[in-house]
């Protein structure tokens, strides 16, 4: 089953920043968006229907572990949303209870 795929502001904000360093990342985002369409809960879960998954960097060849970090919620009505996405080498974790505040505010 295909899921339907959105966006927050924040998230196509965070894409347009890392894209001045990370050109490819469109690239990798297609790739992952192609995988999570079959799959909504790739990735670990760090909350109610909150995902953060690895996706690897193909601008700088480290691997997923050295790669993008991408947080997702799932609403059970079919829909995905891309919440927010970092540099593993730029970002640390970022704590679940901001996750949960910028679900939210953004979707809910």
């Amino acid at each position: 089953m295909n899921y339907k795929i959105d966006t927050i502001p924040r998230f196509e904000k965070d894409v347009k920043r890392l894209k001045k360093k990370f050109p490819k990342i469109k690239n990798d985002l297609i790739k992952f968006i192609n995988e999570l369409s079959l799959n909504p809960e790739l990735g670990i879960n760090l909350a109610e229907n909150i995902f953060k998954a690895r996706i690897s960097n193909s601008s700088i060849p480290t691997g997923k572990s050295g790669g993008f970090r991408v947080i997702t919620y799932y609403k059970k009505d079919d829909i995905l949303y891309l919440i927010t996405i970092y540099s593993k080498t730029e970002q640390d974790n970022i704590l679940t209870y901001k996750l949960r505040k910028i679900v939210e505010e953004e979707i809910n």
